[in-house]
């Protein structure tokens, strides 16, 4: 683990409060380069969406605020309510949340978690990042949220996932009861990140045998976030951020996640789209009180 400087995170009222290390970039060497990956995925069936659960609170912000208007992306915010899972020789990208065995595709990496470290790479593009990993959940006085120190997220897989040796693991017991508990990351301190050149993320993720499958992704943005000055705070219109839910196996299985199937669950202001060229960052969230064991791996934007 590299020596890094100490920065104090700290929530918006209403939030977790947290307090990692501030990590310092780390010296990656093109992730920021734009490269192909023949995506094959384990298991079959892919998730679809559901409505249950309410979105997270925010979490881990830096002082700032992002300028600008916040224009939304193309695509509709309403798509992909139906849940079943559907077989992986394709179908609608809004129900089938896993890339296919033999897809490529053209990839922006955001972490590989492989420097062991909490800190997203800078790459060396022309829009770097400069966001953390870091825990959250809804302060439940049963609650139990592991690892105790967020340094730890960063764990060795065992067995290795292909040429994969590190990945983000959490756990939780059944105890948050209010919006639940997972793991986020900024893309650039509390400002917002022009991704309007990528059409959505993909990730790797397992869960623990006895884990809660179903898990919240949430794209961030300025339109729902507290900090944007669109969302009304004070009227309840926050934080319903844009998401979908993927369902997760005991093997690894790689997800795609397009911005145009994304939906909000409700009961905040209503927007059209996620608003890519204003992204906050990303969460992913388990529902109230559902214990989950989690691995997250390979996160990357795709064009």
């Amino acid at each position: 683990m590299k020596t890094k400087m100490l920065r104090a995170l700290v929530g918006y009222a209403g939030e977790c409060a947290i307090a990692v290390l501030g990590l310092g970039c780390a010296q990656i060497f093109g992730f920021d380069k734009d490269y192909q990956v023949d995506g094959g995925a384990y298991g079959g069936g892919g998730a679809g969406g559901g409505d249950g659960g309410s979105a997270a609170e925010g979490g881990g912000a830096i002082t700032g605020s992002g300028a600008g208007g916040a224009a939304t992306s193309s695509g509709s915010g309403g798509a992909a309510t139906g849940g079943g899972a559907a077989g992986a020789g394709g179908g609608d990208p809004c129900k089938v949340f896993e890339a296919m065995p033999g897809e490529v595709l053209d990839l922006s990496l955001i972490d590989d978690m492989e420097d062991q470290d909490l800190s997203i790479p800078t790459g060396d593009g022309a829009s770097p990042r400069a966001g953390l990993w870091f825990k959250d959940n809804d302060l439940s006085p049963e609650g139990i949220h592991e690892p105790e120190n967020e340094l730890d997220l960063m764990s060795t897989v065992d067995p290795p996932r292909g040429d994969s040796l590190v990945a983000v693991h959490t756990s939780a017991n059944d105890g948050f009861r209010d919006w639940g508990a997972g793991v986020a990351f900024f893309l650039d301190n509390d400002d917002f990140y022009d991704a309007s050149k990528y059409r959505g993320i993909t990730f790797w993720a397992r869960a623990g045998e006895s884990s809660t499958k179903r898990m919240k992704v949430m794209f961030v943005d300025r339109q729902t976030r507290h900090t944007g000055g669109i969302c009304d705070l004070e009227a309840d219109g926050c934080y319903d951020h844009f998401h979908q839910y993927v369902v997760l196996a005991d093997d690894w299985k790689r997800f795609k996640l397009p911005a145009a199937c994304l939906k909000q669950a409700g009961f905040g202001d209503k927007f059209d789209a996620p608003a890519m060229d204003q992204l906050w960052g990303f969460y992913f969230f388990f529902d109230p009180g559902q214990a989950f064991d989690v691995w997250i791996d390979d996160v990357a934007f795709y064009r």
